[in-house]
């Protein structure tokens, strides 16, 4: 499970820097470029608190099974 997030991970950022490469050649609103920078910094963050979610889950329900 760890590494279907750490390749849906760097998917997401390499995708999402490609996008903010593109919109500052193309000359887009600087409101674009902020939100897709804030993109940059969350979804990383989202994905490793998703991690750490289904552990302390999955930590729970082994817990109650014994």
């Amino acid at each position: 499970m760890k590494r279907i997030f750490a390749w849906a991970g760097i998917l997401a950022i390499a995708a999402i820097f490609l996008l903010l490469i593109y919109l500052t050649a193309t000359g887009a609103a600087p409101n674009v470029i902020m939100a897709v920078l804030f993109c940059l910094f969350v979804i990383p963050v989202m994905i490793y608190a998703f991690q750490l979610a289904f552990k302390f889950i999955s930590r729970n329900k082994d817990e109650e099974d014994k």
